[in-house]
């Protein structure tokens, strides 16, 4: 039967009934796969008058993708005639599946469109009008002229196949499907196996486990194709590449075997992002969630070393801590905080003190940087903060401000920051608090806000500093810690005519205020030294527009200028104002720098 469906139905058929991937309107379903990162599900097709189709078995519910064009399908089937019901041909009864290459014309039109419908482990019977089966003359002497034909088709498998370039020089054919959405894109590191052999079937290269950079160019054999094919493949996917002779230089082409074993996910998990601490993932984890702030984490330190050899006193640990309350040094909260249960990661550190663990006998680290290998046995997910009550989230709130400010107190700015943050983000809608609740969480929001201000002004983030102060003030405008450290940002973002005024403010609403004062000394020294720039600029403006040949009417001008080039500063303001940018600095630093860690919340 083989024959009489393929080559039959070949000569049977006219050029123009030869279907070329699908009848109009239907190459969106025909044509949907594993293209997409979800599969790209596509309504049932509406087949045409004269095929009919009947669900006899549904397919499996996870199965809900369908074969394309160019796909090598594997079918079951029995063949009958509807006149009389008798059986014209079986694969069944000759214990062979059926395989041809779907939307190519190898097998009669109902056949082209009616499988393109289906979906792996489905079963359905077909009905087909003569003009989509053997026609007019029929296949005799099993069957007749103008018959109409009934197929029960069972969709066993399909190999999915693609045409790489469009001129069918590297064929895909996708061996083994692939797990998850992602697919590799330039830059990505990834984990493959690839073997090449010639048409008789002699190995040309065959490598393992090897660690591929995408869009290097580093393989050796048809790279082309194989960098094709592998920024549509999925994680755990095989597949078999035809490449010709163009896309191998290899007389008679090569066929290579690639598997993408890991995709390894790099992710910069600094507070900055200044790619200080990096962490690639070796081994993927399970499901979505990361440990959040007082979760119960159990991470296994394996290997620490300095990019090449082994760090001196690592000792290897499975550690048990509280994410977020510093238990352990900076470099292992940032990587949890990142990391699924049962992932495994390379983590590289490129500034040693983040690294400092003396769990791990890395106490003091000599190295330029720190490589280790992670992996996050489990944690214990707490409870969700939006699932807390009022009271519930007030309590939590206070609970890991704490923890921040003993952070802040220990001199980790940047991890207190991230606890400030998440408390204040905590209580960002409280109209439907009750009034209690709602005046405590208004008094926690500032004092983290508050507290924010002071992190960053540690960590030299002048503008969200000030940001944070402007937050406070907006609904609490006489707030003199506010007013202060907006005016330590503004100094240091030479906004100094704003820094004066808000120290003044201070020295109004808190008399005995010395740091203020010092503070405005430096901020006069500051204006004192742009106003310094600024005539400089000026002056040198006004003579070189006095250069070269003059008109006489324009001399008395000229004299202006070379008058106005001789003034004096503007007084700023006293004797203060007339003190040496260097001495104002020299002598507030010391003051100002103390005042920030003790008004710390």
């Amino acid at each position: 039967m083989h024959s009489l469906i393929t080559v039959v139905s070949l000569l049977s058929m006219s050029d123009d009934e030869i279907p070329q991937g699908g009848m109009d309107g239907m190459d969106d379903d025909m044509g949907s796969s594993d293209d997409g990162d979800m599969g790209e599900y596509a309504p049932p097709a509406q087949l045409p008058e004269g095929v009919t189709k009947d669900i006899m078995t549904p397919a499996p519910e996870e199965n809900f993708k369908k074969p394309k064009t160019g796909d090598d399908v594997t079918v079951h089937y029995v063949g009958t005639l509807q006149a009389d019901g008798s059986e014209f041909d079986s694969s069944r009864g000759r214990g062979d599946p059926f395989v041809f290459t779907l939307g190519k014309g190898q097998v009669i039109k109902g056949w082209d469109l009616g499988v393109a419908t289906m979906k792996k482990g489905e079963l359905a019977k077909f009905t087909l009008a003569p003009e989509f089966g053997y026609g007019e003359s029929g296949s005799p002497p099993k069957i007749p002229e103008n018959a109409t034909l009934v197929f029960e088709v069972e969709l066993i498998s399909w190999a999915s196949k693609d045409d790489l370039f469009g001129d069918e020089g590297v064929i895909k054919t996708q061996v083994t499907e692939g797990t998850g959405w992602k697919t590799p894109k330039a830059g990505d590191e990834v984990l493959i196996s690839m073997k090449a052999e010639k048409e008789d079937g002699s190995l040309i290269e065959e490598k393992t486990d090897l660690q591929y950079v995408m869009g290097s160019g580093s393989l050796s054999v048809a790279k082309k194709a194989c960098e094709q094919a592998l920024g549509g493949m999925k994680r755990g996917e095989e597949a078999a590449l035809k490449c010709s002779k163009d896309y191998s230089d290899v007389e008679g082409g090569v066929t290579v075997t690639l598997t993408l074993k890991e995709i390894f996910d790099t992710k910069d998990v600094s507070a900055t992002k200044d790619g200080s601490m990096m962490k690639k993932q070796i081994k993927e984890g399970e499901g979505y969630d990361n440990p959040k702030d007082a979760a119960k984490v159990t991470l296994s330190v394996e290997s620490a070393t300095d990019g090449v050899k082994a760090l001196p006193g690592f000792t290897p640990k499975v550690l048990e801590f509280t994410a977020g309350n510093g238990d352990v040094c900076d470099a292992l909260e940032y990587a949890v905080g990142e990391m699924k249960k049962g992932e495994r990661a390379v983590f590289t550190v490129t500034v040693p003190k983040l690294m400092a663990e003396a769990q791990l006998g890395l106490k003091d680290i000599a190295a330029d940087r720190v490589v280790l290998e992670l992996e996050l046995k489990d944690f214990e997910k707490g409870k969700d903060t939006w699932s807390m009550s009022e009271e519930e989230k007030v309590e939590f709130g206070l609970a890991r401000k704490d923890v921040a400010t003993n952070l802040f107190k220990s001199s980790r700015f940047a991890m207190a920051l991230g606890r400030y943050k998440k408390v204040a983000d905590l209580f960002n809608y409280i109209d439907n608090f009750k009034e209690d609740n709602k005046v405590k969480a208004k008094e926690l929001k500032k004092v983290c806000e508050l507290n924010k201000a002071a992190c960053y002004l540690k960590l030299e983030d002048w503008a969200e500093a000030r940001k944070s102060c402007v937050a406070v003030l907006k609904d609490d405008g006489q707030n003199v810690k506010a007013i202060f450290r907006k005016a330590q940002a503004d100094l240091h973002l030479k906004n100094y005519l704003d820094c004066m005024q808000d120290c003044k403010r201070v020295v109004e609403l808190d008399a005995q205020n010395k740091d203020a004062r010092l503070l405005l000394k430096k901020a006069q020294a500051g204006q004192k030294e742009e106003d310094k720039k600024s005539k400089g600029l000026f002056a040198n403006m006004c003579k070189a527009l006095g250069k070269g040949p003059i008109p006489e009417p324009f001399k008395a001008k000229k004299e202006m200028d070379d008058e106005y080039d001789e003034e004096e500063d503007m007084p700023m303001g006293g004797d203060e104002a007339a003190e040496s940018a260097a001495e104002a600095v020299a002598a507030a630093t010391a003051g100002a720098d103390a005042a920030e860690a003790k008004d710390a919340a």
